[in-house]
């Protein structure tokens, strides 16, 4: 049932969710060019580093060790996850395009959780860690955060591809289900 008493009031004009785009027209698949990666990277300390997320009272946190990856060299790890993307076959870090040119999609997606457009999910872990997933289905995009009591940690973003798309609607469906269960008593 909707509760029209706490509907907030969608301003056409400033639908942050609905702008999102990519950052660059001319991004290279073979990384950024010096003024992409300054770019890229300001928009992450702005977003991440100087300005913390906070959720449920708790400010969002990162892995704050220093890159040794060629492109993000001196650089958080925390960038450099959120820029590239682990080539399981060669074992090592490769840029993302598509990841990198979202970079400022992050915050507006965590901050917006409450828009019915993002599927907000849970999931434990193979560490046995609790994980969040922000998922902006509509357009591909998807947040992780691992709770690591008491931290929340910022883990990776990155566009979802079809064989993850049926995966994160499995996921989200039984996250969703198992609320559901825990709201509707058992009638004997």
């Amino acid at each position: 049932m909707t509760d029209y008493d706490n509907l907030s009031d969608i301003d056409d004009e400033s639908d942050i969710l609905d702008e999102l785009s990519e950052l660059f027209d001319d991004l290279s698949i073979d990384g950024p060019n010096a003024e992409q990666l300054f770019k890229m990277y300001g928009i992450f300390l702005n977003d991440i580093v100087k300005r913390p997320i906070v959720i449920n009272g708790i400010p969002l946190s990162y892995n704050r060790n220093i890159s040794k990856h060629p492109i993000c060299r001196g650089k958080l790890q925390a960038f450099e996850h959120i820029i590239t993307r682990e080539s399981k076959y060669k074992g090592i870090r490769d840029f993302d395009c598509e990841r990198a040119n979202k970079v400022h999609w992050i915050r507006p997606i965590i901050e917006n959780v409450s828009d019915s457009r993002i599927k907000y999910f849970e999931r434990i872990n193979e560490g046995r860690f609790n994980q969040q997933f922000y998922w902006y289905e509509a357009k591909g995009f998807i947040v992780i955060i691992r709770e690591i009591k008491p931290d929340l940690m910022l883990i990776t973003s990155f566009s979802v591809d079809i064989n993850e798309k049926t995966k994160f609607k499995n996921w989200y469906n039984e996250y969703r289900g198992n609320l559901w269960q825990k709201k509707t008593p058992l009638r004997k």
